[in-house]
């Protein structure tokens, strides 16, 4: 089994074609072909399935994807540790952040890291919690900043808490049921989540309150589609008190003074080990932690 063979295979399966893989890594079609032939007879089982429509990824490849991805990525932090032992700093981090969690703190830590290491790529990306921490363990994703309880943790991740982050709920501005006092008025509402239920803050919400939750549910992970709704129908949006205050939010939803309290959760920086993440990764981290205390003093 071959570096090229697993970058071969991993690209072709999430390109969805031998000819987007080819494109993408610059080599022939034929090689690629070759390259998935030839791990697929060392290990005795189809990987990919081809058709008219391209191609399907059996479950033997998908497990073999998986581990192509932490391979491939392990890979390239290695390369990157070489280069910084060379004195380059000049690899990349990757972020992946849930949507309640960037900050002023993330901002001013984005700001000094980029003066200090300016030839290092950054990469952010905006992912649902079951998307961060699959990237982490993957190693698509080097650091991931989330609201998620550590329950939720996977083996070998390490977490750290940056901040408190309060929650609210929230109407449109004009709601008829704006001013409602007790969290049973809202119950026939349509909701509207973030995060599937089992794993929002709101479930916890629901939890605690051994309420039932409402048979309304709407999840949507676009941050932007996700303020549309909020903001142009009836239904009750959980948010972060600190989204709750931006302007553009503010200014067209209406916080819900209820009298059950909403969750407090934490902003938690997660990471893998200190000996798996390279030195970039690393000094990101602190960076990060330094900024949040900074913030909190």
């Amino acid at each position: 089994m071959k570096l090229h063979q697993l970058r071969a295979l991993r690209t072709i399966a999430e390109s969805g074609s031998i000819q987007e893989a080819s494109r993408l890594l610059d080599v022939t079609q034929p090689s690629l072909s070759k390259a998935v032939k030839e791990l697929e007879g060392e290990l005795g089982v189809p990987l990919l399935v081809r058709s008219n429509r391209g191609v399907t990824v059996t479950p033997y490849g998908e497990r073999l994807v998986s581990m192509a991805r932490l391979v491939t990525e392990e890979v390239r932090r290695a390369r990157d540790e070489i280069d910084t032992l060379k004195g380059e700093m000049a690899g990349r981090v990757a972020i992946g952040v849930s949507p309640v969690t960037p900050n002023r703190a993330f901002a001013n830590c984005f700001r000094r890291y980029r003066e200090l290491y300016p030839n290092v790529q950054l990469q952010i990306f905006e992912l649902r919690s079951v998307q961060l921490f699959e990237g982490l363990k993957e190693g698509r994703l080097d650091l991931v900043l989330t609201t998620q309880p550590e329950a939720e943790a996977g083996d070998g991740q390490v977490w750290r808490e940056l901040a408190p982050q309060p929650s609210a709920l929230a109407v449109r501005k004009g709601h008829p049921l704006a001013g409602v006092q007790s969290l049973h008025e809202l119950l026939d509402l349509e909701w509207l989540l973030s995060d599937p239920l089992e794993v929002a803050l709101a479930g916890q919400f629901f939890r605690e309150r051994e309420v039932a939750p409402p048979k309304r549910i709407t999840e949507c992970s676009s941050s932007l589609l996700y303020l549309e709704l909020a903001a142009s129908t009836d239904a009750v949006s959980f948010w972060s008190q600190r989204m709750l205050g931006l302007p553009m939010v503010a200014q067209v939803l209406e916080p819900l003074q209820i009298a059950e309290a909403t969750p407090v959760a934490s902003i938690s920086l997660v990471t893998r080990p200190q000996e798996l993440m390279t030195r970039e990764a690393l000094l990101l981290a602190e960076e990060m932690i330094a900024a949040f205390r900074a913030e909190q003093a």
